[in-house]
């Protein structure tokens, strides 16, 4: 299913349940008060903003928030993936272009792409966006990594550099494939065998190629989802709040790394038995 088709679901439930509108200021209290978010902090971000029912507020309101509450010297990163599946997006041949092609992974991402100070890192499947402190570095080279949440891409590097997950009104984890990938045993569970050359555009307009894994959604079948997986950690791992439709989550990565690695170690992964 594309992700166009599940936020229309979800946008159908929000329709038949009841949530009270929240304010801007709510949301600032939320992640401050009750989450813990802080200046300095490094965070990735995943969204589903219609979750969030705002009442007063925009997409670019709630960035402008975030950037604000973790300040220069903290960092923000969103994720900038194709429309469709990963292995749908490279078997349809189509060209992920760095400068025009819009993210499907919502309305927030797409706005923070294009503020001031955000920089992109370039891949065709699995790129982010990235605003504060060494935001270049984090972004560089991506292009380069075989594995596209390997230890020297955006991902492994903010797992090395100690950040947490934001989750707004969803619960979705780029940043576990990160762990998966460089502490499950295999680390190509979820991947395909064959490595793909896939075509990029780049931020230049230069065309390249990407030779990258990419995951096989037939592996994925019947596993657990990465947020699901990680709701079996409590506290100090991950916060919750009610939030809207759903919930805000904040989860410390390298505190779901340590936790994660010992799953693993004892055979446990998001394939379910």
């Amino acid at each position: 299913m594309i992700r166009g088709a599940k936020r229309g679901l979800r946008r159908l439930r929000n329709k038949l349940k009841h949530a009270d509108k929240t304010t801007l200021k709510d949301f600032k209290r939320a992640l401050t008060a009750d989450l813990g978010l802080k200046r300095g902090d490094r965070i990735f971000v995943t969204s589903g903003f219609a979750n969030l029912n705002a009442e007063d507020y925009s997409p670019e309101d709630l960035l402008l928030s975030l950037m604000e509450i973790v300040g220069p010297e903290g960092l923000i990163m969103m994720p900038y993936y194709p429309p469709v599946s990963s292995m749908d997006w490279v078997k349809s041949g189509e060209v992920f272009d760095m400068r025009t092609t819009k993210s499907g992974m919502g309305i927030l991402t797409n706005v923070f792409a294009h503020m001031s100070g955000v920089v992109m890192s370039e891949h065709p499947t699995k790129a982010v966006c990235v605003w504060g402190k060494d935001a270049e570095w984090f972004a560089s080279r991506h292009y380069l990594s075989v594995d596209p949440y390997g230890e020297d891409t955006p991902y492994g590097r903010l797992l090395e550099k100690g950040s947490k997950s934001l989750s707004l009104g969803v619960i979705n984890l780029p940043m576990f494939h990160a762990i998966e990938d460089l502490y499950q045993d295999p680390k190509t569970l979820y991947y395909s065998e064959q490595i793909y050359d896939v075509p990029l555009r780049t931020l230049q307009g230069k065309l390249i190629s990407c030779h990258t894994m990419v995951h096989d959604p037939l592996l994925s079948e019947g596993t657990m989802m990465g947020g699901e997986f990680v709701k079996r950690f409590s506290e100090p791992i991950r916060k919750v709040v009610r939030f809207g439709y759903d919930h805000l989550y904040l989860i410390d990565n390298t505190l779901l790394k340590e936790a994660a690695i010992k799953e693993f170690a004892a055979g446990n992964t998001r394939r379910k038995k």
